[in-house]
């Protein structure tokens, strides 16, 4: 209508109102016989609604790799949870490599105090490198940049941090002398030196290995990878904590636990 009048339109403005209202049919007559270009506003915004039909329909059509990484940044800072998994995949190794620090940073500063994004990118091994995702989150807590929000680095210290590590398995090694104070002084009618291995397992752990299985995701916290470390180290098995992730340390743990007592879905 507009070409037919000589109408001046904005065909780029009149895309981001179209994909606000999911018209996907005006988007794509802006797009294909309009030549609107200005992709970048409209996908951001439809990451932080939450919009995938929206968020799709661009990525089908051509992103660039900035677009897709920034996109994924909205998602993220506005927990966004199934729009930053659907975006991971498309965005390039090398970019999010290059730009971790500042993904994590800029979606901790707009996150409105809830951090459930940035968890999941951890959670999701986004660089595809435990160690290199680790370490990020860990640069991250340590900066003494005023641009950190406080709430992501009192979450990262707490949690992804190498402090955090330390953390897990000093809490680990209290569990389990705890754990053997009472076996060897407790005055307990039932005693638990007297109860089958598994079953007195199950009562040391079974609590963290829950907690494991509830968190998901490829990774562990630095926190709950501790725990685990020192866990498998009291049931005698030999853990090289640099190199074992959060996955096999939980197998180890599986394997000292009764059967009736994992879900269904185990992977044990």
């Amino acid at each position: 209508i507009a070409q037919r009048n000589n109408l001046d339109v904005d065909v780029d403005l009149a895309l981001g109102f179209a994909s606000h209202y999911c018209k996907i049919g005006t988007m794509e007559c802006l797009v294909e016989e309009g030549n609107a270009i200005a992709f970048l506003g409209p996908l951001m915004r439809a990451a932080e609604r939450g919009c995938m039909q929206v968020v799709e329909w661009f990525v089908q059509r051509g992103c660039r790799d900035m677009e897709l990484c920034l996109a994924l940044t909205a998602a993220t800072s506005s927990c966004q949870v199934h729009i930053a998994s659907y975006l991971l995949p498309h965005v390039p190794q090398q970019v999010l490599a290059a730009l971790s620090v500042e993904i994590l940073k800029a979606a901790g500063e707009r996150s409105g105090g809830s951090l459930d994004g940035v968890a999941f990118l951890l959670q999701s091994d986004f660089l595809g490198d435990p160690a290199a995702t680790y370490a990020v989150a860990d640069i991250i807590a340590k900066l003494e940049d005023e641009a950190v929000a406080p709430e992501l680095k009192a979450f990262l210290n707490e949690h992804w941090s190498e402090g955090a590590y330390i953390e897990g398995l000093r809490i680990g090694k209290e569990h389990y002398m705890n754990l053997v104070r009472i076996i060897k002084c407790g005055e307990s009618p039932i005693c638990l030196r007297d109860l089958p291995g598994p079953l007195t397992v199950a009562i040391a752990y079974l609590p963290l290995y829950r907690e494991c299985v509830k968190a998901g995701g490829c990774l562990f916290s630095q926190r709950l990878r501790g725990q685990l470390v020192e866990a498998a180290r009291s049931l005698g098995d030999r853990v090289f904590d640099e190199v074992t992730n959060g996955r096999e340390l939980l197998l180890i743990l599986e394997r000292h636990l009764p059967q009736f007592l994992l879900p269904p879905t185990s992977v044990a």
